[in-house]
């Protein structure tokens, strides 16, 4: 009892250091642009998802006037804001003088980037801004902030004060990768597992062992549910499938079969007759 306590002990606290770990590694929001500009907008710009079957992501921008460029209770702008950016759907935000400013979302496309990569996929994308106000540019301050707990972002900086932006390259999280390396291993212990047992069921010529085969049908569609947790919902015939899943699911039908054609002849074989 108390091997096994200090052996859970130990676990938990391996987890919490990589937690940790995972937690620290992440970094924190980068900035470029006009930080220093009296009358500028900060533009703030989170990443909230990667939608990588779609090849976009989505971005939560808020603007805040600074200077002159501010009223008085400093969420509305002075002047009329005009703000281009490099999204898909949304080309131009505008934001009325006098009026309050709220955060607005749209979709950037990713540049580059397979999903059947997964879980080694990774992917490029511009986000760059622009401002005016009255029609006429003005400075900017950017920073890039990161919400989807599946990717990590690694921006570049870019563009000038009028311009600002960043060259961001995702790729998975630590959480993630080691999620999916776990998935990866664990299908694959299963399927040796039902693969040793069947060939021990056989060569012993035990016959139709039941509670064996019922283990093993169900270890072929507990691993299809399995994969379908991946983090990420990545598609069928990705890299995970390639290498583990569809390896294990073969495995463990061929073993199934496998008792059943070596357990059949042993249990129709008729009992020897008793002797008078």
């Amino acid at each position: 009892m108390g091997t096994a306590v200090a052996v859970m002990a130990v676990a938990c606290g391996i987890g919490l250091v990589a937690f940790l770990s995972d937690v620290k590694s992440q970094p924190g929001g980068t900035s470029t642009g006009a930080a220093d500009a009296a009358d500028r907008l900060s533009i703030t710009a989170s990443v909230q998802r990667v939608n990588a079957g779609a090849d976009d992501l989505d971005l939560r921008v808020l603007v805040v006037p600074h200077g002159a460029l501010s009223a008085a209770d400093g969420v509305s702008p002075t002047r009329d804001i005009t703000v281009s950016t490099s999204g898909i759907t949304r080309g131009t935000l505008t934001f009325p003088a006098g009026q309050r400013i709220n955060a607005q979302d749209l979709l950037v496309g990713l540049e580059s980037g397979e999903f059947a990569d997964y879980p080694f996929d990774r992917y490029k994308a511009e986000i760059y801004f622009a401002a005016s106000v009255d029609g006429k540019p003005v400075p900017a301050e950017v920073e890039l902030v990161e919400a989807d707990p599946l990717f990590t972002a690694q921006a570049e900086t870019g563009g000038d004060r009028l311009a600002p932006g960043f060259d961001v390259e995702l790729r998975r999280s630590r959480g993630n990768f080691t999620m999916a390396w776990l998935m990866f291993a664990v299908m694959w212990a299963l399927a040796l597992a039902v693969a040793a047992g069947a060939l021990v069921i056989g060569r012993t010529r035990k016959g139709m062992v039941w509670p064996a085969l019922g283990w093993m049908a169900a270890t072929l569609f507990a691993l299809a549910g399995f994969r379908n947790i991946a983090p990420g919902s990545p598609p069928i015939g990705c890299l995970l499938d390639y290498t583990a899943f569809l390896w294990a699911e073969a495995i463990v039908a061929f073993s199934v079969v496998y008792v059943v054609l070596r357990g059949a002849p042993v249990e129709l074989t008729p009992p020897p007759a008793a002797e008078a």
